[in-house]
């Protein structure tokens, strides 16, 4: 509920006479400020209503409270605005040559409507919708306007791509030699898909980031690709591997856990560009790690982390020491150490604090370096370290570890200038739960619809996905407490009229349901051979070959020189071999260059040669990819009964749709018991109950319906639908559906 401490409010909302407001503002400029001469719709709204309801992929008659929610308002303006001497019809009718708003403009534009009641302390306002305007009907012979507005589930449209990540089949298949489990929550993907919607529960990346690991339930990379868990161990099984940080969930670290990731940047980085490198650390003035831990939390390297190139290392010291360390390797082996760049000093308790590193290594050696600690800035500094590698242009890589708990690692690069807000504390555009899912794998989703992967992660757990009035994402899952009634709905004040209806179809008594686990496979696969034998015929020079795999894999984009008589390998590689004579030649490479997909690669053939050359082992083709693809596990099939509602009311089976987020049967199951304790004996419904209108009630608040004289009670009830209408001649009326709770 809105406004719940609000005494002046309350009162006015049961007064015996009520004066309602209205306020519809349209931003049709876009800007934010809602500034457009003709924003303020609000002398115009004969009409205005508000519909909220839940849906789920359960049967109508086992409505839950869970779900995603949905909201649409629809608007009817009519007459002219003080001063305007055209109607509102004439004013938004793009037709016409003194129209106030162009077309183009009138579709997806802000929309805000607040509604409010006149107290003894003036006007109070609740803010009743946030969303955008998806369509406009004008009359002519009416002179008036309907505008309609969706809620901002329906801008979530950005195509999302799922990284690559699954637990190994052997740690997978081995639990207790692997007591360090690899497993993503739901936490993780909502934010994923959030973050690609530009909704951020944590910081957001930076302009011009190369990589970034958010650590919300999961060691899977937020920006970047060709991820991989390098290695990760436990002492204790019992230790957990993800805790509460600052924003959500933390990757945990300590003398009893320990991780170590590797990742690909999104682009080649170059350390003579300032690079920004920022994370949250659990940490105090004394810190212990674990015994492979050296304090490291990233290494940013320009080629590979500490085999070729340039390397940054960003540590935390037992002591609460901040250091860079760089690493110049001038062969492929033995790194050497150039200098180290020493930063602020974290002291006193063990707490959560934000660190930030700008720094560029220069040509000659100079490193120009600046440090936040809690948002307060070092000034900038020049020390003089050995020279940086000059190596040609790679991919760059990145190491992140957890010696102590750590969230919200970036790293981004060319940030010539700081930004406005370094240090400052994010403020969050989303509340996201822990999930009480955890899965083995994510799913191989490749350019999927942003809502529809949301609510499949929040249907694999019946969890609650919305945006609420103010436009604030939020997810909830199932377990949370039932919160206290926030109203009483009396028969003397509220009510209009009270339907009940109980049906025994409600009731469910054994829950079926199937999960099917996704892993690394230990094993390689071939995901592209060639075809023919002249498929690859490369003249001299350089050819380039797009290609698409098999399916998404991680792939070995080593490319390996065969003979014909050890063909085909094991392995990613080629037989080349002069196309006119079929003499083998041994002086040609092959280069792949993954797409971020990890679907399309480039296939580049260097030929120095004067020649034609062909890759063929006799009479085959001999050109193969190879990769370790993540595949699903033999599908598991669970049945949860509860035998007492069994006893009483016979067998009724809820058969739960397949959900490619349903990967454990541990999670599933206490899903579905969870389900069966609401659905064991007949759920009451009141349906469509008109109460006098409330602007503070929300979706999902319970509420106590009293009457005494009718239907009886008290009856503790949660609102799964809403119907608000505001009208210019009958006031501020609701219609709410309630799910009765037990």
């Amino acid at each position: 509920m809105q406004a719940r401490d609000d005494q002046d409010l309350a009162k006015a909302v049961t007064a015996p006479e009520r004066v309602p407001l209205v306020r519809l503002e349209a931003d049709w400029s876009r800007d934010g400020t809602y500034g457009h001469p003709l924003s303020d719709l609000s002398p115009v709204v004969e009409s205005v209503s508000v519909e909220r309801s839940i849906t789920g992929d359960l049967p109508p008659e086992a409505t839950l409270v869970e779900g995603y929610t949905t909201a649409k308002l629809v608007a009817e303006l009519g007459g002219t605005r003080p001063g305007d001497p055209r109607d509102i019809a004439r004013m938004l009718s793009p037709y016409r040559a003194d129209h106030a708003v162009d077309t183009d403009d009138m579709m997806d534009a802000p929309l805000r409507l607040d509604l409010g009641l006149v107290t003894k302390s003036g006007p109070r306002w609740a803010r009743q919708f946030t969303g955008a305007t998806r369509t406009a009907r004008l009359s002519a012979s009416r002179r008036t306007v309907t505008v309609e507005g969706l809620d901002p589930a329906e801008r979530l449209r950005a195509s999302v791509t799922l990284p690559l990540w699954a637990m190994w089949e052997f740690e997978f298949r081995n639990l207790r030699s692997y007591p360090y489990r690899n497993l993503t929550n739901t936490q993780w993907v909502i934010d994923y898909v959030l973050r690609r919607n530009g909704i951020h529960a944590s910081p957001p990346p930076r302009e011009g980031a190369l990589w970034g690991m958010t650590c919300h339930g999961s060691l899977a990379p937020d920006i970047g690709w060709r991820a991989a868990l390098i290695t990760a161990t436990k002492t204790n099984a019992t230790v957990p591997e993800f805790i509460d940080g600052p924003y959500g969930l933390a990757c945990n670290g300590g003398p009893d856990s320990w991780s170590w990731t590797g990742a690909t940047p999104t682009s080649s980085p170059y350390m003579s560009y300032p690079q920004l490198i920022e994370f949250e650390i659990r940490a105090g003035a004394t810190n212990t790690f674990h015994r492979s831990s050296d304090g490291t939390v990233v290494s940013v390297s320009d080629g590979v982390v500490k085999l070729q190139g340039n390397t940054i290392d960003v540590a935390v010291t037992a002591s609460g020491g901040l250091v860079a360390r760089l690493w110049a390797n001038r062969n492929s082996t033995t790194p050497t150490l150039a200098g180290t760049i020493t930063g602020p000093t974290i002291t006193g308790a063990t707490r959560w604090h934000s660190v930030g590193l700008w720094i560029g290594w220069y040509a000659n050696g100079d490193v120009v370096h600046r440090w936040h600690l809690d948002g307060v800035q070092t000034p900038s500094f020049t020390t003089t370290v050995g020279r940086p590698v000059d190596y040609p242009s790679l991919p760059g890589g990145v190491h992140a570890f957890t010696p102590l708990p750590v969230q919200c690692l970036r790293w981004a690069q060319r940030i010539f200038t700081l930004p406005a807000d370094w240090g400052t504390p994010h403020t969050p555009t989303a509340t996201i739960d822990t999930g009480l899912n955890w899965i083995t794998g994510l799913p191989d989703v490749v350019d999927g619809d942003s809502w529809d992967v949301i609510r499949q992660a929040a249907a694999a757990e019946y969890g609650t996905v919305s945006f609420d009035e103010h436009g604030h994402f939020t997810f909830r899952t199932r377990n949370r407490p039932r919160p206290a009634p926030v109203k009483d709905l009396s028969a003397q004040v509220d009510l209009k009229d009270l339907d009940l209806t109980i049906a025994v179809d409600s009731v469910r008594t054994e829950i079926t349901y199937r999960t099917t686990a996704r892993y690394e496979s230990s094993t390689r696969e071939v995901v592209f051979a060639a075809g023919t034998l002249d498929q690859f015929d490369s003249p001299p020079g350089y050819t380039s070959y797009p290609i698409q795999l098999a399916r998404r894999c991680l792939v070995d984009d080593g490319m390996t020189s065969y003979t014909p008589d050890v063909w085909p390998p094991q392995f990613s590689g080629f037989v080349s071999v002069n196309a006119a004579t079929g003499a083998r030649v041994s002086n040609v490479d092959v280069d792949l260059s993954v797409d971020p997909d990890q679907l399309h690669v480039n296939l580049l053939v260097s030929n120095p040669n004067a020649f034609t050359v062909r890759m063929a082992a006799g009479t085959r083709p001999a050109l193969q990819i190879t990769g370790t693809v993540i595949t699903d596990d033999t599908t598991y099939t669970g049945i949860t009964r509860n035998t007492t509602s069994a006893a009483r009311y016979g067998r009724r089976v809820l058969d739960l749709p397949d959900n490619p987020f349903r990967q454990r049967p541990e999670s599933t199951r206490d899903v579905a018991t969870s389900l069966l304790g609401d659905l064991a004996a007949p759920v009451a419904i009141l349906a469509d109950v008109p109460v006098v209108g409330d602007p503070r009630v929300q979706l999902t608040d319970v509420v106590t319906v009293n009457d005494p004289s009718g239907l009886g009670g008290p009856i503790t009830a949660a609102v799964i639908g809403s119907r608000r209408v505001h009208t210019t001649t009958d006031g501020l009326a609701d219609t709410l559906t309630l799910r009765v709770l037990r």
